[in-house]
């Protein structure tokens, strides 16, 4: 029987939140789809919940303190800290990106190239009540990030963006660039990327830095819901059996040779962009040998003047 929590109404059991990590100084959280970071009235809430959780352990719930912020409609890694020194020295982290965020999206149309890098300059715009980010030319928030084609199905594809500053809407942005956006995205996709969804299919796959009190390396990963691997496998997108795996990076790309050329920030516009693609390096091609001069009043041969028949 679903329980009702104090943070919200009742759910389905496999859609509450499930703890990924929990050391005493930290806890990482698999956020499902439709949840809120923070206590709203009438709508679920991962805080409201941990809190609860942590009542229940016969621990303080007001030291429990997010970290940073996801979407309602994007699932995945979510972070809180114990106190409110831990919470400092974690949001210094991500201030300083001194950390690795990873998320997977489900796209339509794919991005112009398997692997690439964005470099975009972002800039708050007020919508109504709420905002979005839109792409400017000048005095904007830099906004990097390493983007790859994962799979491909018949309209969707499945896609890796690591962020590198987190901003708000980053990823979402980043890939309306390409003019790729995310399925059920109907801020930066419209209409026609509503249609592909009940939702915005993002969801943040892993988080990794040092950790605040050990230094140790933290590593938190959180496999695909249900609903987004349901919406790839009805377009016979395949996941990999590997979706970690990074295939190609810069320095590996300059061995090879190749020079991604990216699109200057002036071409890039919420509206009309111009996609970069991923063009190999040509070596020069040597020069033919020369032919020799010619002999006689027939054509040049290499062999000398062509005989005529006898008559």
């Amino acid at each position: 029987m679903p329980t009702t929590s104090r943070a919200g109404p009742a759910r389905p059991p496999q859609l509450f939140p499930r703890v990924l990590l929990d050391d005493g100084f930290l806890v990482a959280v698999d956020k499902p789809s439709g949840w809120l970071v923070h206590a709203e009235a009438e709508r679920t809430s991962v805080l409201g919940w941990l809190r609860e959780r942590e009542t229940g352990r016969g621990g303080d719930p007001d030291a429990i303190l997010p970290v940073h912020r996801l979407d309602r409609d994007t699932s995945g890694v979510l972070l809180f800290a114990r106190g409110a020194e831990v919470a400092s020295a974690m949001g210094d982290r991500f201030r300083e990106h001194a950390l690795t965020k990873v998320y997977l999206a489900a796209v339509s149309p794919l991005p112009p190239a398997r692997w690439q890098e964005t470099h975009l300059l972002l800039r708050p715009r007020k919508m109504g009540q709420g905002e979005f980010m839109e792409v400017v030319r000048e005095e904007g928030q830099p906004a990097d990030a390493e983007v790859e084609v994962l799979a491909r199905g018949r309209r969707l594809g499945l896609v890796r963006v690591i962020p590198l500053q987190g901003r708000k809407h980053q990823v979402r942005t980043t890939l309306a660039s390409l003019g790729a956006p995310i399925a059920g995205d109907f801020l930066y996709g419209g209409t026609l990327s509503k249609r592909l969804a009940d939702r915005v299919l993002l969801h943040a796959r892993s988080l990794a830095f040092a950790h605040p009190q050990t230094g140790g390396h933290v590593l938190v990963k959180a496999p695909l819901p249900a609903d987004f691997k349901a919406a790839l496998a009805a377009d016979a997108c395949s996941v990999p059996g590997d979706v970690d795996r990074r295939h190609r990076t810069e320095p590996e790309q300059r061995r090879k040779g190749a020079t991604a050329t990216l699109p200057s920030v002036a071409a890039l516009s919420r509206n009309s962009v111009q996609p970069p693609r991923t063009i190999p390096t040509q070596r020069p091609r040597p020069a033919p040998p020369a032919r020799p001069a010619p002999v006689g009043p027939d054509r040049p041969s290499r062999t000398g003047p062509r005989r005529r028949p006898s008559p």
